[in-house]
């Protein structure tokens, strides 16, 4: 995929990393099947696309990575998360502040975008701030945002506050 992208632009300056799934269960009722299936989309997804992506930034010296995660990562599940998608949308914030790190020298900026409610696959028809959550993932994706990296925003109505 990146390689076919490089290829045809000639460079890939922006990754927004946004698949995501989730499962309302317990963890008493989690089967390792369940949870490997929610890792393997919310957390391996981030790192294999990162990791792709990551030389063709470093190369060109410029790069803006946006991963998605979730109010449930901050606060610990909530309606709809269970413990392995609150688990992952956790680990999305600790992968963005590291990689950030790694690759801050080379201008190229790692953040995360953490949602409250919003209308996507995952949650049906719930009132939607996808709006207000898409300008802020351009702004992260654009040049002024050149000096904010390893940073997470929250867009979420005041469902949850640092």
């Amino acid at each position: 995929m990146v390689n076919a992208v490089e290829k045809q632009r000639g460079r890939i300056d922006i990754l927004v990393n946004n698949a995501g799934v989730t499962q309302p269960i317990k963890v008493l009722d989690t089967t390792v099947k369940d949870w490997d299936r929610i890792f393997d989309i919310n957390m391996k997804g981030v790192f294999f696309c990162s990791k792709a992506v990551v030389p063709v930034m470093l190369k060109q010296n410029y790069g803006r990575i946006v991963n998605m995660s979730s109010v449930a990562g901050k606060r610990g599940g909530g309606l709809f998360g269970g413990a392995a998608y609150s688990a992952t949308k956790a680990g999305v914030l600790g992968f963005s502040k590291a990689l950030a790190r790694e690759v801050a020298a080379n201008g190229v900026t790692v953040n995360s975008v953490a949602p409250g409610m919003v209308r996507t696959d995952i949650r049906g028809g719930i009132e939607s701030i996808e709006e207000e959550v898409a300008a802020v993932i351009c702004f992260l994706a654009s040049e002024e945002a050149g000096y904010v990296t390893g940073e997470e925003i929250d867009v979420n109505g005041g469902s949850h506050m640092d």
